[in-house]
């Protein structure tokens, strides 16, 4: 629904009442005030670049309204095609490009039938998760209490076995019905975007190497927390008995046909199918640059739908609530404090291995590299939002670290999707956990496969709403966890995701530190100081 649309000649006037208007409009839709002067000043960037470009007197059009709740605003320019951040988009390349439109850092710019099109998602001030999950909370323990006193057993039981129940499941069935194609789509398109990090050469292939070895590492040696929650390997596991089960898995990667992974919800064999693909489309980038266009067409689609089905999360997180209250069934959360003392104590270790690793590498001292990064750390901790702490992280790494500029704006997006060893580590101890609370039967290879996927499923899984269902949604179906865990994961996962966001963003200043110094891109004065 459009709420506001007027035409404009281009000039420095134009670009003067275009701004106001904006401005007027954020305000109006209870943006952030570091927000809207943000969109101030990128549509204004927009507009000054196509007047450099020769572009003055052009008609320009602003339209300002609101899709499901959601406000935007465009900005049309009759004429010949003209990216007004053309140079700054072939520097990144394209993944890069679409991540920072994903975290509502850019513009997305197009061009369709004579008019160039520019489209700002805007982000409305609204209240916060934990708060959401406070009243949600508070609300669930009334109604249970409440249920408990004045409804009969029958009555509530009843209403559990044909309202609450029939409700939660179709909403884990829907979860399971998208997270496949969204895995799938977002592993085969991530690949085909190291094309475009390629075109920087050593450096591409250097970061996201580095990246993924960091990750990897964090969770293969969080693993020995498995113990911890009374987890034990079964009885019998011979030797004979593991390597049949390892290659037994490996040969399970390999699907009957091409539909068969998605229908049984096999997460290693839809994983293989978009490497397979991914694979494909990056070695045959000119001749299926098409089709490469549609597969990610469709995973913004699919990323969409995903952030529409999070905002039920709340109401899902009510009824499981309610219905462990009724039930009596609270065993499942009764050993939550163990598990976030774990998570932890397993967060501080990481952030402390990369800090004492980064000072002994760097030759700095780990206060110094506490007292930079603390802005951006709070930013995350207090926001639980990459993008909120998206400024402050880059202006850190270039200001504080003396990272080059050009490998910040390339590896801070990018750092964003692939460095994520607080995810990482955070699937794996949630999986070790709930394999206890269910008493699932765990094998070496159980553990082995359980890491892998955690690391593949962090870096896959873009930073979207509903993002963290779709990991629970695979993971526990893949390591045979009751479905009933996933309300339960879906709750904490609102209270951890605070801390797993800061973590994320300090650990990856730390590593871009490490990289840009082994490739010689940074400025050590600066970063000692």
């Amino acid at each position: 629904m459009i709420l506001f649309e007027r035409e404009y000649i281009l000039s420095s006037s134009a670009c003067d009442e275009i701004s106001g208007e904006i401005v007027r409009f954020c305000e109006k839709q209870h943006a952030d005030g570091k927000d809207v002067i943000r969109y101030r000043l990128s549509a204004e960037e927009s507009l000054l670049n196509w007047m450099d470009k020769g572009c003055e007197g052009r008609h320009v059009c602003l339209k300002l309204g609101q899709r499901l709740f959601s406000p935007y605003m465009i900005i049309e320019m009759d004429g010949t095609p003209v990216d007004p951040e053309m140079e700054r988009s072939e520097n990144l390349g394209e993944y890069c490009n679409i991540i920072l439109i994903s975290l509502n850092q850019k513009p997305k710019y197009s061009y369709f039938n004579g008019r160039n099109s520019l489209f700002y998602q805007i982000r409305k001030k609204s209240m916060s998760q934990f708060q959401v999950l406070c009243i949600v909370a508070a609300l669930s323990i009334l109604a249970g209490v409440a249920g408990n006193l004045l409804i009969p057993e029958g009555l509530r039981r009843m209403l559990l076995d044909t309202i609450i129940s029939p409700v939660y499941d179709t909403f884990f069935d829907i979860l399971g019905c998208i997270a496949g194609p969204m895995i799938f789509l977002s592993v085969a398109w991530g690949i085909y975007g190291i094309g475009d990090v390629e075109t920087l050469g050593s450096i591409g292939r250097t970061m996201i190497l580095s990246f993924l070895k960091y990750v990897s590492c964090a969770t293969v040696v969080c693993a020995v927390f498995f113990p911890v929650f009374g987890n034990s390997f079964s009885n019998g596991s011979n030797q004979v008995s593991q390597v049949r089960a390892v290659l037994e898995m490996i040969l399970g990667i390999f699907p009957s046909d091409i539909l068969e992974p998605f229908a049984s919800g096999n997460t290693l064999q839809i994983i293989f199918l978009a490497v397979v693909i991914g694979t494909a489309l990056l070695f045959m980038q000119k001749q299926t640059r098409e089709v490469a266009m549609i597969i990610g067409q469709i995973n913004a689609l699919v990323n969409f739908l995903m952030s529409l089905i999070s905002h039920l999360v709340p109401f899902i997180i009510f009824m499981v609530m309610l219905s462990l209250i009724w039930s009596g069934d609270l065993v499942v959360i009764s050993s939550v404090w163990k598990f976030m003392g774990v998570f932890l104590v397993a967060l501080f270790f990481i952030a402390s291995a990369y800090l004492l690793i980064t000072s002994a590498y760097q030759k700095v001292k780990p206060s110094i590299l506490i007292r930079k990064c603390l802005p951006a750390f709070l930013v995350a901790l207090t926001s639980a939002s990459s993008a909120a702490a998206f400024g402050t992280n880059v202006e850190t790494c270039e200001k504080q670290y003396g990272i080059d500029a050009s490998l910040v704006s390339f590896g801070v997006p990018l750092g964003i999707v692939v460095h994520k060893p607080s995810s990482s580590v955070y699937n794996l101890i949630i999986v070790m956990y709930f394999a206890s609370v269910y008493h699932v039967q765990c094998t070496p290879v159980w553990l082995l496969l359980a890491v892998f996927l955690c690391i593949v499923l962090s870096v896959a899984v873009p930073p979207i709403p509903g993002g963290g269902a779709a990991v629970y949604t695979i993971l526990f179906l893949q390591m045979g966890i009751p479905e009933a865990a996933l309300a339960v994961a879906l709750t904490l996962d609102i209270i951890t995701d605070f801390a797993i966001t800061a973590f994320d963003t300090l650990t990856l200043q730390m590593a871009l530190i490490n990289v840009s110094s082994k490739l010689g891109r940074i400025d050590k004065n600066k970063l000692c100081i």
